[in-house]
């Protein structure tokens, strides 16, 4: 007997997927165009690009075919089937994750023979409930294969969809940079032009300066208080010249162990400043690199810490803490680019880096990018902890002072 298919409406049938695509991408430009300027110019670049990317994200439809029930049958009552006979509605339904709204969009790639399902659809998840008709002579091999024929359909329009998400998905990151990038570049370089003008810049008393995020998941700033000013910090090239400096001094504890193996924190770090302010001219205030409380190194521009520096003895991974939070009391200005100097007297080197790591990301302030970049070498970026805008990097340099002979 044959197998009839309720009426349905067709998935993937509404909407052209390109045209979402599109309209994602134009909301990530309003949604950074819709920030006040000065609150835009105050949030960090990453933080914005990695928020309006994961707002556009694409999470793809999963079938969970595994998972799929069988519902009992519903009779038809005589007079309303669409055969003679005892009729029955069969549902089989398959539960799905991944964005709902994704059923109602055609791929590029596609064909006429779209698949039929009822939708009960949540935001990031549901089900498809495919359904058949047919009379209880229908052989069960029939009726089973018309059902896989129809959820193969499903299947096939998703795996179309993901010929347009997966690089529409892989392109985020690079989109948001673009997106944030040009419109921080027009505001500076506008900003740069009237500054040169010879006037005094005016603030709009009237300016908007809240914005409400409609992301309850994100933490990005609300207000802001007053006209973004651009702050001193010490250029990327110039900090690796700082790392390099350290680390060559620290290759030369590490082959004179008889010299620093016992020798205390305030005495090393006397070393480190020796060699930087070897390299570097002070300003009016003095010697650029100074030393601060019991093992600080810190180079000033005015009253800002733009440089600071902690130099500590590995005694496990509650002292790191404490050295993290030291550090932070130091840190004044967005941008501030940092280093804690571990000097390592046990023999497992290996495993102090790899608790140095652990620490950093499950410090409450970490942000992102904890990553080695070298054996002894950590670098990570977290928010002050009070001020997540204002973002530090810190470097880990782990120096390993052997016991003398």
């Amino acid at each position: 007997m044959p197998i009839f298919l309720p009426d349905a409406d067709p998935l993937f049938s509404q909407r052209h997927l390109g045209t979402l695509l599109n309209d994602q991408i134009g909301g990530m430009v309003n949604r950074v165009n819709e920030l006040a300027d000065d609150l835009f110019l105050s949030i960090p670049p990453q933080d914005l690009i990695d928020d309006i990317s994961l707002t556009a994200y694409l999470q793809p439809l999963l079938l969970q075919a595994e998972h799929g029930v069988s519902h009992p049958p519903l009779e038809i009552e005589s007079g309303q089937g669409v055969v003679p006979g005892a009729t029955f509605r069969y549902f089989v339904e398959i539960p799905y994750t991944g964005a709902s709204g994704l059923f109602n969009h055609e791929p590029s790639t596609h064909d006429l023979d779209k698949p039929t399902a009822s939708l009960n659809s949540h935001s990031m998840q549901g089900s498809i409930v495919i359904k058949r008709v047919a009379t209880t002579d229908v052989p069960d091999e029939e009726l089973r294969a018309s059902f896989a024929a129809e959820l193969a359909k499903v299947q096939k329009y998703i795996d179309f969809q993901a010929l347009q998400i997966d690089p529409y998905n892989s392109s985020l990151k690079s989109e948001a940079e673009r997106i944030v990038k040009g419109r921080r570049d027009r505001l500076l370089k506008a900003r740069r032009i009237a500054a040169s003008l010879g006037y005094r810049l005016h603030h709009r008393a009237d300016a908007p300066i809240t914005y409400v995020s409609p992301l309850v998941r994100r933490k990005l700033p609300t207000t802001v208080s007053s006209t973004y000013k651009p702050e001193p910090a010490i250029e990327e090239a110039e900090y690796q010249n700082i790392l390099r400096i350290i680390e060559n001094m620290s290759f030369v504890m590490e082959r004179n162990p008889k010299v620093f193996s016992k020798a205390p924190e305030e005495a090393i770090r006397d070393h480190y400043l020796v060699q930087l302010n070897g390299q570097y001219e002070g300003s009016a205030t003095g010697e650029t690199f100074n030393s601060e409380g019991k093992s600080d190194i810190l180079v000033r521009d005015g009253s800002a810490n733009l440089f600071v520096a902690e130099c500590k003895v590995w005694h496990g991974e509650k002292k790191f803490i404490e050295a993290v939070d030291q550090l932070f009391r130091y840190v004044t200005w967005r941008d501030t680019k940092t280093a804690i100097i571990v000097f390592n007297r046990n023999q497992d080197t290996t495993g102090v880096v790899q608790a140095i790591k652990g620490a950093m990301e499950a410090y409450p302030s970490y942000k992102r990018d904890c990553k080695l970049e070298g054996d002894t070498r950590l670098r990570a970026v977290f928010g002050r902890p009070d001020d997540s805008t204002r973002e530090v990097i810190v470097t880990v340099l782990v120096v390993p002072i052997p016991k003398a002979n």
